[in-house]
């Protein structure tokens, strides 16, 4: 049952979220007669970014604090009650909101960069990570096809080719492009890197109680070298257009 439930969650964060609503083409065509209605909508809205708006309803969604919390009670029930009920619990959650609602800001920057850059894919690239990605839900879960196709009808969607209709729309694919081709296309570890983390950090590939050579580890340490200098990039190109950004947040 836990798998079933894991894997519907791993097909959600596949689905692009539905960011346009009748109230956003209708703000944005013309104002709103009454200025209550116009104030209820911005009140919607938590954050702009060069123009573009973050609404409540896709925080929540990044957010999902009710999954959260209903995961956190199949774990330690007095726990989530500490959260729920204390001042310090809710500044906590309150915190975590504010953390996703950057993360939301920083994918949304590179979107917007992926477009300024003309970023696209193939239809044959987008059919081949949409077979990685259920490659990759049906072995770590453990699924058969068929349960794969009931989870994704249970999710709302008539059949599987309905489905992959909305993944390659995610402009979450365009940013990974933009990651790969633009952002880590350089990056390379040294003989010398893997070296010296290797003399450093010698007590960490111990095996009954014997260091291991490096020859042995190199491979290991290599890809933790590869992903440090990778999130390092990913952070720094970020912070870089974050820093050239109109960014405004009402949280």
């Amino acid at each position: 049952m836990k798998k079933i439930i894991l894997s519907s969650l791993l097909i959600i964060v596949l689905i692009l979220p539905v960011t346009v609503f009748a109230q956003d083409l209708n703000l944005n065509s013309k104002q709103p007669a009454d200025p209550n209605l116009k104030n209820k909508m911005d009140s919607n809205i938590v954050a702009r970014i060069n123009g573009e708006k973050i609404t409540k309803k896709e925080l929540a969604q990044k957010a999902n604090t009710n999954q959260l919390l209903m995961q956190i009670n199949q774990i330690d029930q007095q726990f989530l009650q500490t959260l729920t009920t204390t001042e310090s619990g809710q500044k906590v959650l309150k915190e975590y909101q504010k953390q996703q609602l950057d993360n939301l800001i920083n994918n949304l920057l590179l979107q917007q960069k992926a477009e300024e850059k003309g970023i696209s894919l193939s239809q044959k690239k987008k059919e081949k990570l949409y077979q990685q990605q259920k490659n990759a839900i049906i072995k770590n879960n453990n699924l058969t096809q068929e349960k794969y196709l009931s989870i994704l009808k249970n999710r709302g969607f008539k059949n599987e080719k309905e489905y992959k209709q909305q993944f390659f729309k995610n402009p979450q694919l365009k940013v990974n492009k933009l990651i790969e081709e633009v952002v880590v296309s350089d990056l390379n570890v040294t003989k010398s890197e893997i070296k010296n983390f290797y003399e450093k950090n010698k007590e960490q590939f111990t095996k009954d109680d014997k260091v291991q050579p490096l020859e042995k580890v190199k491979p290991q340490i290599k890809e933790l070298l590869k992903q440090q200098k990778r999130n390092n990039k990913i952070s720094q190109y970020v912070k870089n257009i974050r820093e050239k950004a109109e960014i405004t947040k009402n949280i």
